[in-house]
C-alpha cells in the first residue's frame, strides 16, 4: 500500500541519517590519526584536547542537555541500571586482571565499563525511538555518568597504586576524586536543578549550546590522536579480550532486558540500545591521567565504535522486521 511504501521510505531515510552520522564519527577519528601521522599534531597534543573536553565542552554539553529535560521519577530504575551496569563491568575488569600489572588493570577497567551515550547513542535513540526514548536514555546516562565522569576513576585510583599520590579506597578519597571531576560536579548540580524544577536563564543555555556543540567533534578527534596501530601481539590480545568481554556482556544484558525484564516495550528498547553502546570517549583521558597505555585505549575505543555501529544497525533492522 501507499502508506507502507511511505513508512519504508521514512525508515530507510532514518537509517541513512544514523549511518551517515555514525560514519562521520569514524571519519573524525581517522582525521585525528591522519593529522598526527602527518605531523600536524605532536604525539602529546591530545592532552590539551583532553583538558578542553573534560573541563569545558563536556560540562557545557551536560548543561545544554538539561535545558528541556523533564524529570520522570518512574524512570529512576534506568538510572540505577546505568550505575550498576558500570559497577558490574568494573568488578569483572578487576577479576580478569587480578594477577596482571597495574597498567593492564587500568586498561581493562576503563574499556569494559562506561557507555558512550551523549556523543553516540542518543542520536540513534532520537532518530529511531522517539522523544520518550530520549528522556529514558538520559535517565540511564545519569547513573552511567556518575561513574564515567569520575566514579570509575575515583574507585580505580583507590584500588590501583599508580604514579599518583596513593590514597587507600574509602569514602573520603572517593568523594575527593568525584568532586575534582568537573563533569561529575556539573551533572550532579543539573540533576538537583531538574529535581527542584529550576532552570538557568536562556542565554546560559545558548552559550553552553555553542560550546558544548564542539564536544562530539573534539572527543572523536582526541581518540584519533590517541589511536596507534600496534603489532605487539600481547597488547593486541588485551584489546581482543576486552572488546570480546564487553560485547558478550553487552549483548547478554541487552537480550535479558529485551525479553525478560518486566518493563514497557519502549524502555526495553532503550536498555537494549544502551548496552550495545561503545566505550565512553572520556575513558582514555582517565587512563592517561593514571599513567596507562593511552594509545592502546584509543585503538580499543575506535574498535568499539565500529562494532556498535554494526550492532545497532542490526538491532533496528530487527525491530523493523
Amino acid at each position: 500500500s501507499r502508506r507502507q511504501r511511505q513508512m519504508c521510505i521514512r525508515d530507510r531515510n532514518h537509517m541513512e541519517q544514523v549511518l551517515t552520522k555514525a560514519l562521520a564519527f569514524v571519519a573524525v577519528i581517522a582525521l585525528g590519526y591522519f593529522l598526527k601521522k602527518r605531523g600536524f599534531f605532536k604525539p602529546h597534543d591530545y592532552e590539551l584536547i583532553a583538558k578542553i573536553v573534560l573541563n569545558i565542552t563536556l560540562p557545557c554539553a551536560v548543561i545544554t542537555s538539561f535545558a528541556a529535560f523533564k524529570m520522570d521519577y518512574t524512570l529512576f530504575i534506568l538510572t540505577l541500571i546505568g550505575f550498576c551496569g558500570n559497577l558490574l563491568m568494573i568488578a569483572w575488569g578487576f577479576i580478569l586482571t587480578r594477577y596482571q600489572t597495574n597498567a593492564a588493570k587500568i586498561f581493562y577497567v576503563f574499556n569494559l565499563a562506561g557507555y558512550n551515550i551523549g556523543c553516540f547513542t542518543l542520536p540513534f535513540a532520537q532518530s529511531f525511538l522517539g522523544p520518550f526514548a530520549v528522556v529514558a536514555t538520559c535517565m540511564f546516562d545519569v547513573g552511567n555518568s556518575i561513574m564515567c565522569t569520575g566514579g570509575t576513576y575515583a574507585l580505580t585510583s583507590g584500588l590501583v597504586h599508580t604514579g599518583e599520590k596513593y590514597e587507600p579506597v574509602n569514602l573520603r578519597s572517593i568523594a575527593a576524586k568525584l568532586l575534582g571531576s568537573v563533569p561529575f560536579v556539573v551533572y550532579m548540580l543539573m540533576l538537583v536543578c531538574a529535581v527542584l524544577q529550576l532552570h538557568l536563564p536562556q542565554p546560559v543555555y545558548t552559550l553552553t549550546g555553542l560550546i558544548g556543540g564542539a564536544n562530539t567533534f573534539l572527543s572523536m578527534l582526541m581518540i584519533g590522536m590517541m589511536f596507534e596501530m600496534t603489532l605487539d601481539l600481547d597488547k593486541l590480545k588485551q584489546v581482543r579480550e576486552v572488546v570480546l568481554y564487553r560485547y558478550v556482556f553487552g549483548i547478554a544484558l541487552a537480550w535479558l532486558c529485551f525479553y525478560h525484564v518486566p518493563l514497557s516495550a519502549e524502555v526495553k528498547e532503550v536498555l537494549t540500545l544502551v548496552f550495545l553502546a561503545p566505550s565512553t570517549a572520556i575513558g582514555p583521558i582517565f587512563i592517561a591521567r593514571m599513567g596507562g597505555n593511552v594509545e592502546l585505549a584509543g585503538f580499543a575505543n575506535s574498535i568499539t565504535i565500529v562494532l556498535s555501529i554494526i550492532l545497532m544497525t542490526l538491532f533496528f533492522t530487527f525491530l523493523h522486521i
